[in-house]
């Protein structure tokens, strides 16, 4: 397995260049959001999923996420419009699976910083803020795109 850690975003690949696992990396703290399990995209019985875990001090969860259909689920396409706005934006830029097991809303300020409020639903709910700076989100998408492009 090859090991990639660009702009502080972690991409696992296998020998053959698929994309195994994505972190990405908060740029104040140890935090950290991971998309993995991603051969769940591969099936082709409806129940189509990926994990999502988040890492910090003292907390760490994780949960399937299922998609309807996880090539085009929107979340690909969140984080490149989050790239795509990468000097900043007013107000806050949301995203939502289907079933609310994971939700994404995130924040910018003037200085280039990246609020990313993470919120996993299950029978429990866990809410963590990861910090990325507005020079990751280039990475952070193209990672996140080769992810979901199987």
């Amino acid at each position: 397995m090859h090991k990639q850690s660009i702009s502080q975003t972690t991409l696992f690949k296998t020998k053959d260049s698929i994309t195994k696992f994505v972190i990405i990396k908060c740029s104040r703290g140890n935090g950290e959001l991971e998309f993995s399990e991603q051969e769940g995209l591969r099936k082709t019985d409806g129940s189509e999923y990926f994990c999502v875990s988040i890492r910090s001090h003292n907390l760490s969860a994780s949960s399937q996420v299922y998609n309807f259909d996880p090539f085009n689920n929107g979340l690909k396409l969140f984080f490149d419009d989050l790239f795509a706005n990468w000097m900043g934006w007013s107000g806050e830029k949301k995203w939502s699976s289907l079933e609310g097991e994971l939700s994404f809303v995130c924040t910018s300020d003037s200085l280039g910083h990246i609020e990313i409020e993470v919120t996993l639903e299950n029978v429990w709910s866990v809410r963590n803020v990861l910090y990325v700076d507005a020079g990751q989100l280039q990475q952070i998408a193209s990672d996140v795109g080769r992810f979901f492009s199987i």
